[in-house]
């Protein structure tokens, strides 16, 4: 494609138009929510959307985009357009595809894709990602392929010239056992990219711009200037980072070798274990998104865009379970991949502090939890017959929670918070309108924050009652590190376990279905996030403080921290000392 036309922005004008760009997808964004049907997006918050210029290039993605989703729409769109190249696209299209290779990782992230054109010219394209409630398949982590995992949407025209591609929508429907709620989730992500597109028209008759392009450039060039400005302050070196996920029936290492030289970036999975025969491999898109997620921490000043991931290059061998070859089944590929920043963040742990900005680099956390409720509405339980109306009479109810962030070197990890996804936590009243089942309990797990002197964020637990009248099926989703905590940093402790369990008897499988009964508990408890640094360099004022809000035991308190405390909860400065000075105990 030929150069744009250079044009000189001053600093001033950068800032608006740039602002301009970003609000432009904050709208869309919040179009998408507001809009949506399924509690996944409306609530979870498992969606990305972006501005592109028209090579595909990522312009603007929302601060509050998903880290997962980093980078992905910039490679998916530049893929489509290998099937739709640009001077075949009219206004009015739209294109779809949900192919884990292409898009996010697995079947049930859509991507859309709507070219932008102004006086008849494509000048930008919007994008999003959506995590849609149900593409058929088995739901669960026991495929072994892909085609046991729902409908694959290749490439395809959604939309042509502004014409619905009614069997693309007919066969969509025809493979949900939720068509409501998927066909509602599509339309709104139809809406959002046509707030975008009518808002990015607007802005440029505004300001005079007949192409993007230029301001692309410019965006692309500052952007990976600033990025590396910051990697080239970094020592050269060879840094490596392991840790494990729980795997299906045996644990998998991922490993990442982090090289540095200047302001170039390589990170080689070379040594990560290869792709297994269950869904929990992970296709390389997602794998380099989240690659760049502890590289953003580095540097969360410099704009994201295009520009600002050029310094970094991501490797992984062809057939690893971070690069799993076709058809390898992906469906809860978060399972491992949400592994993928902690070995880099445990890597670039080797670099000395004071070469880093502080509080750059954190211990592995608790991560997303999620779990699904599947059955039908057509046995109306008897709790719910008082009036209630459901939306379709199936139903297959994710509910997302998460588990303790992992600390660093500055502060503590903040507890039931996502990392390195900024997922929400699903309310328990929308779950319980939504599916047949109470939630009895939801809490912190005291001592499950990894101890340090900085304190890991503490998992949580919840209680659901089963409602139903009938058996309904109960689907593990992300859970991990049940057998391999979340490690700490730099001398800190891994965080607690999770853990899943039925009827207060033995754990259950974290990846098989589970048929449950009327009347039956489910516990389910997400892990803490890993600590940073020592835990008797934690202030002993801290310390109490976690106690007297039932954050971390008493126990706990003397035989990690080794801090003593009075009756009152206030700290024994004489036991204190004793404990950390003039002997060791517990």
């Amino acid at each position: 494609m030929a150069q744009s036309p250079v044009r000189a922005f001053d600093p001033i004008q950068l800032e608006i138009l740039w602002s301009r760009l970003v609000s432009i997808v904050e709208e869309a964004e919040t179009t998408l929510v507001r809009t949506s049907f399924s509690s996944t997006v409306g609530e979870a918050d498992d969606h990305g959307a972006a501005l592109l210029d028209a090579r595909g290039q990522i312009l603007a993605q929302t601060p509050s985009g998903m880290p997962a989703f980093i980078a992905i729409l910039g490679r998916t769109t530049r893929k489509m357009l290998e099937y739709f190249p640009a001077e075949t696209l009219r206004p009015g299209d739209v294109l779809i595809t949900n192919d884990p290779w292409i898009c996010a990782g697995h079947l049930p992230d859509i991507n859309l894709l709507r070219p932008i054109f102004y006086k008849d010219k494509l000048v930008a394209f919007a994008a999003n990602t959506a995590h849609l409630s149900d593409v058929g398949g088995r739901g669960s982590g026991e495929s072994v392929d892909l085609f046991e995992e729902g409908l694959r949407i290749p490439p395809s025209r959604l939309y042509r010239a502004g014409r619905p591609n009614v069997d693309v929508f007919n066969f969509i429907r025809a493979n949900s056992r939720t068509p409501v709620q998927i066909i509602g989730d599509l339309n709104a992500q139809l809406a959002a990219n046509a707030v975008a597109d009518k808002r990015i028209v607007e802005m440029m008759g505004e300001y005079g711009l007949d192409d993007l392009q230029p301001l692309s450039d410019t965006i692309q060039e500052r952007t990976e200037q600033a990025m590396r400005a910051v990697l080239e302050k970094l020592p050269d070196g060879v840094y490596v980072g392991e840790v494990n996920s729980d795997g299906y029936d045996q644990p998998l290492r991922i490993r990442a070798t982090v090289t540095i030289k200047g302001s170039d970036v390589t990170v080689d999975y070379e040594g990560t274990s290869p792709q297994v025969n269950r869904a929990i491999n992970c296709p390389f898109n997602l794998t380099y998104a989240e690659t760049m997620f502890p590289f953003r921490c580095i540097a969360p000043h410099v704009p994201m865009a295009e520009g600002a991931l050029r310094p970094i290059q991501v490797i992984a061998p062809d057939g690893c379970v971070v690069n799993p070859k076709f058809p390898a089944s992906v469906l809860l590929r978060t399972v491992v991949i949400h592994n993928a920043h902690a070995a880099v963040f445990k890597a670039l742990s080797a670099i000395p502090a004071d070469l880093l900005p502080p509080g750059r680099v954190a211990a592995h956390s608790g991560c997303i939890w999620g779990f699904r409720f599947r059955g039908a509405w057509d046995e109306m339980p008897s709790a719910y017959r008082n009036g209630f109306v459901p939306i379709e009479p199936r139903f297959f109810q994710l509910y997302l929670f998460m588990g303790g962030q992992g600390a660093n070197a500055v502060t503590d990890g903040i507890s039931a918070m996502t990392m390195p996804d900024n997922c929400s936590n699903v309310p328990v009243e929308v779950a319980e309108y939504r599916a047949p089942v109470m939630f009895e309990r939801k809490e912190f797990v005291p001592d499950t924050g990894g101890a340090g002197t900085r304190r890991g964020g503490l998992g949580q637990r919840v209680v659901i009652r089963v409602l139903a009248d009938s058996p309904i099926l109960f689907i593990p989703s992300s859970m991990d590190r049940i057998i391999n905590p979340p490690i700490g940093l730099a001398g800190g402790h891994p965080g607690g376990t999770g853990g899943v369990s039925l009827n207060d008897g033995g754990f259950l499988h974290s990846r098989n279905v589970t048929v449950v009964s009327p009347g039956d508990r489910v516990l389910v408890q997400a892990p803490g996030g890993g600590g940073f640094g020592a835990p008797d360099g934690r202030e002993p004022h801290l310390v109490a403080t976690d106690v007297a809000h039932g954050l971390v035991t008493r126990d706990r308190a003397a035989d990690v921290y080794r801090v003593a405390l009075a009756p009152d909860g206030s700290v024994d400065d004489a036991g204190t000392r004793a404990l950390r000075f003039d002997g060791r105990k517990g």
